[in-house]
């Protein structure tokens, strides 16, 4: 039996097809994963800014860069990296009136660090977004009270 014919325009299709899926494998294992990077402490999460937004209301401030904001709603502390400038956030935050406390993460633009506190229902915590360089402030936010109910 003879094979069967195949003409120019077919062959040429599946030599492009066969190309293609070629290049997709080879790209799917070679390009790294878009995934949340990881924070620089322990017990802190990374999170998308879209998904700190879609939860419960959370009251902040901002500076060039970087955003800091506080959920009452599960105490959650939230450090986001609002510009792809190659600076890092941190927040400065102190709770009922103690000691200040430094966080600071690389994180890359889009992405937030989610430290989970435990303040108790009457008190409060006065945080202050900033933005670094190394371990270089280069701006702050003014200083936000948030109760710990909302």
């Amino acid at each position: 039996m003879a094979p069967a014919k195949t003409t120019v325009p077919a062959r040429l299709s599946r030599i492009l097809g066969t190309l293609a899926l070629g290049v997709g494998l080879g790209v799917a294992f070679v390009t790294p994963a878009t995934a949340a990077p990881a924070p620089t402490s322990e017990g802190v999460t990374v999170t998308s800014a879209q998904n700190v937004a879609a939860d419960y209301p959370c009251y902040g401030v901002s500076t060039s860069g970087a955003t800091s904001c506080f959920q009452p709603y599960g105490e959650h502390l939230y450090t986001c990296d609002t510009a792809g400038d190659g600076h890092h956030p941190g927040t400065w935050y102190r709770i009922n009136g103690g000691s200040w406390h430094n966080v600071q993460y690389n994180l890359g633009s889009g992405y937030c660090a989610d430290l989970n506190l435990s303040i108790g229902e009457s008190g409060y915590i006065d945080i202050q977004a900033c933005n670094y360089e190394g371990s270089t402030e280069l701006n702050c936010s003014g200083i936000r009270r948030v109760s710990a109910n909302g």
